[in-house]
């Protein structure tokens, strides 16, 4: 028998051992559709009830919804195994409501290649069946992130991606294609406070119909979105929680697979993209072409300079990078003239300044000894246990390099970077943890009062029980505060102390082993003077919500401790976003929406003279909520209050200024209003985003605007619409404030220079001028092949998507050793079905090259007789050989793979 659990409101709908079945987070007619995660929990429970397996949790809402009828759901329900007969997959899956995409990366979604069909359905299970023809050969679960697969399984599960096959007016309006209900189901139903539950649906079906200002929509809503509730209610059995009160505990941390979601290539460009030619400049990517020669077949890259144009092989495509700086002076270099070496010559000794100076700081404080804080790993393992949630993959790589510095005698100067929301504040908890454990002090420095308070809430939440004294101290406390919390502190008596900058000039520490930088680049020149004499003789740990791309990290490893977590944590949501003109409908539309799902709203106005205004006139549009206002300029103490009222659930809107932008992170808040988005920077656009979204429900973020704006603000609305999902930070930091951000966090401070030579090229210079400082041999590979013989091109009937085989050619030019060749191998074969030979031919050649590079092997002619061996060493070949001296060059008989085997076993020996 089939159980649904009814409580009041969607808060109470966490409960351990239920399937939650949650209600629709659109409104009647809104231009939008249900999330992903409401339309597969209510499927599954439908096909879970089906196999009389369904312990459910919902409003009265929910359940009063329409449904599909038993009989037409069972249709619906497709098992396929190995062995089956799968007939026109593409019409099936359209047909069930799944967008098509060439891979899939999250549910609703499927992908055919070629004999490769990829789908994620309901079951939360991302599904590849392999065909031969139209039978199936192989059933495998994929990783979404990797594309790889994971394992066999034995049956691919089809259900619907929607709650209907044909097409309805509405998503709510169900009925108007089916009449099915849960009472169909043979299920039983429980109710909790069955008078608070009456009162809250009672409460959301007016809110609905007030929303639908025309008549005949609103008559169509009554007749088509649900049954009457009296029907559910006269048979549903009250349940007394007294008596199932262990069956109600809320399962605070959850147990799901975690998988690290993608994040986007900063390598990856579009046609029309301003583009970085290593050799040659900035030039234009307008597109690529296939050129044949003889029997050799190729595809280029066509780069567009001022004066010409330029064709790149695929297969070199390391030579190009995507260009960031500054696009709207960028001016495309001449192929004919030099400027272009000159300005990296220029670049390359400015870097080599810098390094030297960064350096001079780090052999200071390598010479000096410092704090060893060894911690107690039972206690340690004991604190990681109090939190509420699942550490990513980055997170417990940044916890223990983070673990090793402080255990270590050296002083600790480490950079934590991160998109926001990813999961830092934990990480620098567990540093603080260990040091407190240690027998010393930590300070944790923030830009203000909110995010030290906030800071102060969490840390003393988890420290306390393990009896570690936690303070605050920032300009919100009295003098006579003040000075209770620094005797403390200078007497020992405080183990950890949370404040902004006047921590550094205010406090005499007892033992202070670590200081913990949140957002260092907000701070002033002055504190940033008192850091640096810091850094010398004490544990720093620094933290970033400047996302850090690949090329940065790999080229500051060598000069500064760097931990990036990438990945953003299990259940993060892609937020919508509305960019729109102020209008009082959907502001009201936004608040009630969030409110009658049980959450919360985050009102953004940045001018304190008319915030008070502000709040009125909301209070005339949704009289039936609570609303308080915050602002840096109002009594710290009520600021204070209103923050942790709205903090503790007690406020239903927070109408506050940017002093939320840093800081206010609560989950259940997943709606932001901002009016006059106009008026702001697209970085402070995007750490407004990130307040919401943090929690497995669907985020909204409404940017309000006059009708009038200019067009640079009219382009940062639009980059804060378009840019979404892991990475996107990063983009939009390269947009707006990433090179100005890490230049103040590293000294790096060299724009001009940045915008000559574009982002990616600077910093693999300054790797470059690194490993020069370090004597460290790198693996570039050089060698240049001539008289390649066929097609070296991946074909577009095997990887029809242009980004995706620009990816792979961009892989296969950065491979770096064999075995990355004969993993991607594995790879095309899993994802895309038999490799052709053309696509083998390339990476024959791309193997050929790491080989012969690790040999010193500077060319290589090939001929239809024989190979010639260009370089500057001897090597034993056991192959059939002449040397000769003049040209420094082998002539070797043999065949290509013949020749590739010889210098493979030479490159091990």
């Amino acid at each position: 028998m089939n159980k649904i659990l009814i409580v009041p409101s969607e808060k109470e709908c966490n409960i351990k051992g239920y399937f939650y079945i949650p209600s629709y987070d659109v409104f009647p007619y809104e231009n939008l559709e249900n999330s992903w995660f409401v339309r597969s929990k209510r499927i599954y429970s439908l096909y879970l009830a089906l196999n009389n397996k369904l312990n459910g949790v919902a409003t009265l809402y929910s359940v009063t919804r329409f449904v599909m009828p038993p009989a037409i759901f069972k249709k619906y329900v497709i098992e396929l195994k190995v062995g089956d007969i799968f007939e026109s997959p593409e019409e099936l899956f359209s047909k069930f409501g799944y967008e098509r995409v060439y891979n899939v990366t999250e549910g609703g979604q499927f992908s055919i290649r070629g004999d490769i069909i990829d789908f994620y359905g309901p079951n939360e299970v991302p599904t590849r069946i392999e065909l031969f023809d139209n039978l199936i050969e192989d059933i495998r679960q994929f990783d979404p992130s990797t594309q790889k697969s994971i394992r066999k399984i034995e049956k691919a599960l089809i259900l619907p991606a929607r709650e209907y096959i044909e097409p309805v007016i509405h998503e709510t309006m169900i009925g108007e294609k089916y009449n099915g209900t849960f009472l169909d189901y043979n299920i039983e139903f429980q109710i909790f406070n069955k008078p608070k539950v009456i009162e809250s649906f009672s409460k959301k079906e007016r809110e609905i119909r007030q929303l639908i200002i025309d008549p005949k929509l609103r008559q169509n809503y009554i007749r088509y979105s649900g049954i009457d509730f009296k029907e559910i209610i006269k048979i549903a059995n009250e349940i007394d929680l007294k008596t199932d009160i262990q069956k109600l505990k809320i399962d605070k941390k959850k147990k799901e697979e975690i998988n690290s979601l993608p994040v986007l290539s900063e390598d990856e460009f579009n046609i029309g993209d301003i583009v970085v030619h290593k050799e040659y400049g900035i030039a234009k990517f307008v597109g690529t072409t296939k050129i044949t020669q003889k029997d050799l077949e190729r595809e280029f890259l066509i780069l567009q300079f001022n004066d010409s144009k330029l064709f790149v092989p695929t297969d070199r495509l390391d030579l190009v990078q995507k260009y960031i700086g500054t696009n709207e002076n960028v001016t495309l270099d001449n192929l004919k003239k030099n400027n272009w070496s000159k300005r990296v010559k220029k670049a390359k000794s400015q870097i080599e300044k810098i390094v030297k100076e960064i350096l001079r700081i780090n052999a200071l404080r390598k010479n000096t000894k410092g704090i060893s804080l060894p911690g107690d790993s039972e206690l340690e393992k004991e604190f990681a246990k109090t939190f509420p949630h699942i550490e990513t993959q980055d997170q417990l790589k940044a916890i223990e390099e983070v673990s090793e510095d402080l255990s270590s005698e050296k002083n600790m100067d480490r950079l934590l970077a991160g998109d926001a929301g990813y999961g830092k504040t934990e990480v620098a908890m567990r540093a603080a943890f260990k040091a407190a454990i240690s027998g010393k002090q930590v300070a944790v420095l923030v830009p203000t009062t909110v995010l030290a308070r906030q800071h102060y809430e969490n840390f003393k939440k988890r420290f306390e029980p393990f009896g570690i004294n936690v303070e605050l101290y920032d300009s919100s406390l009295t003098k006579k505060q003040k000075d209770e919390v620094k005797q403390k502190i200078e007497t020992g008596i405080t183990d950890v102390v949370i404040g902004t900058h006047g921590l550094l000039k205010s406090i005499k520490f007892s033992d202070l082993g670590l200081l913990i930088i949140d957002e260092e680049q907000k701070f002033g020149v002055q504190q940033k003077e008192a850091l640096k004499k810091l850094r010398i003789n004490i544990n720093i740990l620094s933290m970033s919500a400047t996302p850090i791309p690949r090329t940065l990290h790999m080229a500051l490893s060598g000069i500064k401790d760097m931990s990036v977590i990438k990945t953003p944590p299990f259940g993060r949501k892609n937020i919508q976003v509305y960019v729109n003109t102020y209008d009082e409908k959907i502001i009201r539309q936004a608040i009630m929406r969030e409110i009658n799902r049980g959450g919360q709203v985050l009102y953004v106005h940045n001018r304190v003279n008319d915030i008070e205004d502000v709040a009125k006139k909301l209070k005339e549009i949704v009289p039936e909520v609570s609303i308080d206002i915050a602002n840096g300029q109002m009594p710290k103490k009520k600021m204070e209050k209103v923050i942790e009222e709205f903090y503790h659930g007690k406020l239903d809107v927070l109408v506050a200024t940017s002093i939320i932008e840093n800081g206010v992170d609560i989950p259940n808040a997943n709606t932001l209003i901002v009016d006059d988005a106009h008026r702001y920077g697209l970085a402070q656009l995007y750490q407004l985003r990130g307040r919401v979204g943090r929690s497995d429900k669907r985020a909204f973020a409404y940017f309000f605007h006059p009708s009038k704006i200019n067009k640079v603000a009219k382009e940062r609305l639009k980059a804060i619409k378009e840019i979404m999902g892991p990475g996107s930070g990063f983009q939009i930091a390269l947009k707006d404030m990433e090179i100005r951000g890490i230049g103040n966090i590293l000294g790096l401070e060299q724009h001009g220079f940045i915008n000559d030579i574009g982002f990616h090229y600077y910093f693999e210079i300054l790797e470059e001028v690194l490993n020069k400082e370090y004597g460290k041999i790198t693996n570039e590979i050089k060698t240049e092949i001539i008289g390649i013989k066929g097609s070296i091109i991946i074909p577009e009937e095997y990887i029809a998507n242009p980004i995706e085989r620009l990816r792979i050619y961009r892989r296969i030019s950065s491979f770096e050793n064999e075995q990355m060749i004969f993993d991607l191998i594995d790879e095309l074969n899993d994802r895309f079905g038999k490799v052709p030979q053309s696509a083998l031919n390339l990476l024959k050649y791309a193997r050929m090259r790491i080989i012969a590079s690790k040999l010193s092997i500077n060319k290589i002619e090939l001929y239809e007789d024989n190979i010639v061996v260009y370089t500057g060493q001897k090597i034993n070949f056991s192959l059939p050989n002449i040397y000769n001296e003049k040209e420094k060059a082998y002539i070797i008989y043999s065949t290509e793979e013949e020749f590739i085997n010889e210098i493979g076993k030479l490159s091990k020996s």
